[in-house]
């Protein structure tokens, strides 16, 4: 066996075994088992099959980890502090796009070290907007790149089905050279598989003590998950869990008179996004108070207004997401026996 295929065999065994001695159930278990064979499934993409995820410059990444927000649509590109890179595009239907300069931390998480935004108001009259990126950059209009930046790393907020999404093009990097391998060489794609997977098993384990410790409420990340939570700095993050028994859920209140974005979405215990709705400013309803209550949870009354279901899941996480306001929600426990 090659030693390649020998160090991710390793890395599978030695993440499955962190997996099921953190999971408290065995459907939890079994969650946890598909959840590290998706990390494996994304890193061999992009290490194996890179190229096909190409496009203008920009790479589409598999969000299969890390609490990913599905309101978001990422694209990244690696980055070389002695290139100069100019990134172009129209804003189109979508509210925000944010881009992110990013170090590789001794965990191999992303630590921010240059953002810059557009929003509509930030673009010209036809909606275009236009980044210079370079080590000597300075000015409107640029961001310089610091010698430790390795990725470039853009979050479109898109919310509006009917309308089309940012369409960004990057210039400036290296021109791919056939099909891509990670390293350059078959063995050492899947030695860096192997890394990205341990490291990212044992960096969201983090995340999820945080969630289990902050059972059924939402607070603020532990200091030394911060940085990397915070990979928007215009952003607040609040993480939590909830942990129901049968015919409970959760009851969330958002802090009042909150403007710009926000947003509340459930993920598993490990995690990973539901593919549910979440709950944010443009589809919340409020009560007759002004406040904003989300129930959360597989068993949810009939008439809620605001509510994730987590499809049978009692157990699991979620990440709330403030641009423009702060405040931390609260949650409490209610039954469907009992009136709220």
């Amino acid at each position: 066996m090659s030693t390649g295929w020998q160090a991710l065999e390793t890395a599978v065994a030695e993440a499955r075994a962190l997996i099921a001695a953190a999971a408290p159930d065995d459907a939890v278990a079994a969650e946890g088992e598909a959840y590290v064979s998706r990390v494996m499934t994304a890193g061999l993409g992009g290490a194996l099959l890179g190229h096909l995820f190409q496009e203008d410059g920009l790479s589409r990444p598999l969000p299969c980890h890390g609490g990913p927000n599905p309101d978001y649509r990422m694209r990244h590109a690696a980055i070389d502090a002695q290139r100069r890179y100019r990134l172009d595009g129209q804003i189109n239907g979508s509210e925000r796009v944010g881009v992110g300069l990013y170090s590789i931390g001794p965990n191999g998480a992303p630590l921010e070290v240059g953002y810059a935004t557009f929003t509509p108001a930030d673009c010209d009259v036809d909606g275009h907007l236009a980044l210079t990126l370079a080590a000597d950059a300075q000015g409107p209009g640029t961001l310089a790149i610091p010698t430790d930046a390795r990725i470039l790393l853009i979050r479109i907020l898109h919310r509006d089905p009917l309308s089309e999404p940012a369409r960004l093009r990057l210039e400036g990097g290296a021109q791919a050279a056939g099909p891509a391998l990670a390293t350059g060489s078959h063995d050492g794609a899947l030695a860096f598989v192997a890394r990205t997977l341990g490291n990212n098993v044992r960096e969201y384990l983090q995340w999820t003590q945080a969630a289990r410790e902050r059972r059924n409420r939402l607070d603020q990340a532990p200091p030394e998950l911060g940085a990397t939570v915070q990979g928007d700095p215009d952003t607040q993050y609040y993480l939590g869990g909830f942990d129901l028994a049968e015919g409970e859920w959760l009851e969330v209140t958002m802090p009042a008179l909150l403007s710009g974005y926000w947003s509340l979405h459930a993920y598993n215990y490990w995690y990973e996004h539901l593919q549910t709705s979440g709950v944010h400013d443009r589809n919340a309803v409020p009560d007759t108070d002004g406040r904003i209550r989300i129930a959360v949870g597989p068993d949810l009354p009939e008439a809620t207004q605001n509510r994730i279901d987590t499809v049978g899941r009692r157990r699991g996480a979620f990440v709330c997401r403030m641009i423009g306001s702060s405040g931390c929600p609260t949650g409490i426990v209610r039954r469907l026996d009992r009136e709220g």
